[in-house]
This record gives structure tokens, C-alpha cells and sequence, in this order.
């Protein structure tokens, strides 16, 4: 899932969780579905050199790296919210809140709003950054994902190389206008 070459790219995706806790799993499972899509025709703007594929447990101090000096970041994790798993949320991080999930439910002892807390004191954060993720149903350890947020993963796969696309065009037109003659 990384980027080959030495330049860092101006946007980075962050699969964030813990493939052995069920849906925990699901940030992970969707940037593997992106990397994939990376290799298709269709999805010129995941091209490496325009957007690295991470993955990540979530420990805030090493997303504040991951997400160091990019135009755009999008974390993928499981959402804690309450309602139905398998539900997709995305959350701009620059204007909205994010859910803490209450204890227990998570398997980041600080997760992904404590970083970008973090991030906010320390002036460590990404120009842009959204979180995409996907409502758990159980994370149990020694679990695979359920069937309702396995059904997601592809969805919201889809929709955050869409999102990359607009997103890129806005904050990098000339990036992508030059992928497109190449």
C-alpha cells in the first residue's frame, strides 16, 4: 500500500484498526479495496504520486506523522455513533466533532480524536482531513468482519476515491490536470 516513490504525496489515505477485533478491521479492509482500485485505469487521481495508501493502528502520534505536510488526509476507521452497523459516516474533521466511543468499544487506548486534538495544539494537521468510516457491529477479538460492514466496504471505498478526485481538483488542479496528459 505505499507510495514507491521518494516524494511524499499531497494526499495521504489512512486505514486506522485492527484486523483481528472483527469491525474494527473495517479502515483497514477498505484502503486495502483502494489500493486496488489504484491499479485501475479508472482511478488515475490514487496514483501514487498523488495519494499514498496507509495503514494504521491509530496511535495518534504516528497519524500526526502520517498525515505531516499533505494537502489532503482521509482517515478510514470504524465509527462509533449508534446507529445501524454498516452505516457510513463521513465527518469533515476541520468543522465537525468527532465521536469518542464509549469505553471498551474501541481497541486505540487514544484514538483518532485525541490526534486531531493533538494535531490542533501542536499546528501538526493536514490542510484537509476527513474521517470515512463505517458503523461497528461487533468487535470481538478473533473476529472477522460482519456481514453488514463487510457489505460497506466497497461502498465507501468507491466513495472516498470520489471524494479524493474532487477534493484533489480543488486543492491541486494542476497535479491532476498533469496526470491526465501523461
Amino acid at each position: 500500500m505505499k507510495n514507491t516513490s521518494h516524494a511524499r504525496a499531497p494526499a495521504v489515505v489512512i486505514g486506522v484498526g485492527n484486523a483481528l477485533r472483527g469491525d474494527d478491521g473495517v479502515g483497514l479492509a477498505v484502503a486495502e479495496e483502494l489500493a486496488a482500485l489504484a491499479d485501475s485505469d479508472r482511478h488515475e487521481h490514487l496514483r501514487g504520486d498523488i495519494v499514498e495508501i496507509l495503514a494504521s493502528d491509530g496511535e495518534p502520534a504516528r497519524l500526526l506523522e502520517l498525515w505531516r505536510d499533505r494537502r489532503l488526509a482521509i482517515v478510514i476507521d470504524a465509527v462509533v455513533t449508534g446507529t445501524t452497523p454498516g452505516t457510513l459516516h463521513v465527518i469533515d474533521a476541520a468543522t465537525e466533532t468527532l465521536p469518542r466511543p464509549p469505553r471498551g468499544q474501541s481497541s486505540h487506548h487514544a484514538g483518532l480524536a485525541e490526534a486531531v486534538t493533538l494535531g490542533r495544539t501542536l499546528g501538526r494537521m493536514p490542510d484537509a482531513l476527513t474521517v470515512a468510516g463505517v458503523e461497528p457491529g461487533d468487535m470481538t477479538l478473533g473476529r472477522t468482519l460482519s456481514p453488514a460492514v463487510l457489505a460497506a466496504v466497497s461502498p465507501l471505498a468507491l466513495r472516498v476515491s470520489d471524494m479524493i478526485a474532487s477534493t484533489m481538483v480543488a486543492l491541486l488542479p494542476s497535479t491532476l490536470e498533469e496526470s491526465q496528459c501523461t
